[in-house]
């Protein structure tokens, strides 16, 4: 979307439609900068392997598979490259408006900032001073440290299930079904039932349901609560851990710059703005079909597109039961994100709000010389990020004299090729789906972060499938 600019006319615009797709909004200030790469249109209707999804798992896959000798032909349905994560720009700083935070323990992405020579750096409001919080109806605010020790506190009795800590129940954070009989009891939960069961005081319970709000970026009854244990095995079974891994690092150089660098790595033919309509499989192979018509062929189908868009693609044959359920039922990210930019100088700050607060979580993510820049998460159909005046009103139930000058961000859940924001799955996908939903089916294999056995909902998560499908479709091909 890198043609799309906000004009100078008014406090506040919506911007979307480009490529079939809605969902910018923005303010004088606001360029989208994400870059799509060296573009080669296809030279040809015949491929090796076909991967659908620009993503991180379609260009790690369509590198890997590339460098190996095979052609390749990236089908991606918008104009750019990069999938959910989106760099663009407000008043001349990066901002992401989708996926951030990454980490030097997410083993696959730091191999990537490492190859290419990337950097980092940190957010940051992630290390807040101090905070906002409301409970029972009441807003308070105070020093960040002793706030965190309680949330520190109910979150590993929150996630100690086992007397262990949840290491006995998920000891192998990348082989989340490792055990998957014991795994399987909690998997039944939600989130909201495990809060529900644990009897905390109010306080508490409300410091910890904002967190809980923003790992599965929708109202708690909804989401999984094996995939908190997940996160938690992930964090090294440490709250501190685990958060600086999940939201205190990003690329200094952007996002659209690792895709960028992705693209340029990987000798294959790309196609954007081809939304693909069906997949066919006949006995030599299988034939693509894009909604504008164009027809290709190829030995081997590379499905590296998000969980909740799965449905929107006709596969003939059919794909399995479990993955058509898993499909259907999608994933619960689905909530808000959107950037701030507020009149006053908060510091370094954080606040947060329980369900069904339109703001679950805020924190500063740039202290600017005219004010505060902070990123804004929150559940599903209770803000409305394109209307100024609305996010005022709820960014002033944490900060009651905010002036807000602008707000940027990106309606994922109205991109008809996202349909949703990051991965958290619903009680029992976790070990009724994911397995199912990882096969391969007869030269059809299966990316994207929505089904990573490690960081799944990550960048690092994309990467891992991407690789995985690689792999398997190399060994296929040769057999």
């Amino acid at each position: 979307m890198d043609d799309l600019k906000a004009n100078g006319q008014g406090r506040r615009r919506f911007l979307g439609g480009l490529a079939g797709s809605v969902g910018l909004a923005g303010v004088p200030g606001l360029a989208a900068a994400a870059t799509p790469g060296t573009v080669t249109k296809p030279g040809r209707d015949a491929y090796d392997v076909i991967v659908i999804g620009a993503g991180f798992a379609g260009l790690a896959a369509s590198r890997d598979l590339a460098k190996s000798g095979l052609s390749v032909l990236l089908l991606e349905a918008r104009n750019r490259i990069g999938g959910r994560t989106f760099t663009s720009a407000y008043q001349g700083k990066k901002i992401e408006l989708g996926g951030t935070w990454i980490h030097w323990s997410q083993p696959h992405v730091w191999n990537e900032i490492t190859r290419y020579g990337l950097n980092i750096e940190e957010s940051p409001g992630a290390a807040a001073e101090t905070v906002s919080w409301i409970t029972a109806g009441k807003l308070k605010h105070g020093k960040a440290e002793p706030v965190w020790e309680k949330i520190a506190k109910a979150m590993e009795r929150f996630c100690n299930v086992d007397g262990q800590g949840g290491r006995a129940v998920l000891p192998l954070a990348h082989d989340p079904l490792f055990r998957k009989d014991a795994l399987a009891r909690w998997d039944a939960l939600s989130l909201q039932d495990r809060l529900d069961s644990l009897h905390l005081t109010r306080e508490v319970r409300d410091l910890l349901s904002p967190q809980l709000g923003i790992n599965c970026h929708n109202e708690l009854g909804q989401a999984g609560f094996a995939d908190m244990l997940r996160w938690w095995s992930l964090g090294d079974f440490d709250m501190g851990r685990m958060f600086d891994k999940l939201g205190r690092y990003k690329i200094r150089e952007g996002m659209g710059e690792l895709a960028a660098r992705m693209r340029a790595d990987c000798p294959c033919d790309v196609a954007l703005s081809e939304p693909v309509a069906s997949v066919t499989r006949f006995e030599d192979g299988h034939r693509v079909v894009t909604i504008k018509g164009a027809v290709y062929r190829a030995s081997a189908v590379v499905m590296a597109v998000p969980l909740n868009v799965l449905q929107t693609i006709t596969m003939t044959p059919a794909l399995s039961t479990g993955k058509q359920t898993m499909a259907n039922e999608g994933h619960t990210g689905r909530g808000t994100k959107c950037y701030i930019h507020i009149k006053q100088k908060v510091g370094n700050w954080m606040g947060m709000a329980p369900y069904p607060s339109p703001i679950t979580l805020t924190w500063t993510e740039q202290q600017r010389d005219d004010g505060t820049l902070l990123v804004c998460f929150g559940p599903p159909g209770l803000l409305d990020i394109t209307d100024e005046d609305a996010v005022q009103a709820a960014l002033r139930t944490l900060l009651p004299k905010a002036e807000v000058l602008g707000v940027s961000g990106y309606q994922w859940d109205v991109d008809p090729y996202s349909r949703g924001t990051w991965c958290w799955y619903r009680p029992g996908q976790l070990t009724g789906g994911l397995q199912e939903l990882r096969r391969a089916e007869h030269g059809v294999f299966m990316a994207g972060s929505d089904l990573a056995e490690g960081w799944r909902g990550f960048v690092d998560g994309a990467l891992e499938s991407g690789i995985t499908a690689a792999r398997d479709v190399r060994a296929y091909l040769k057999g």
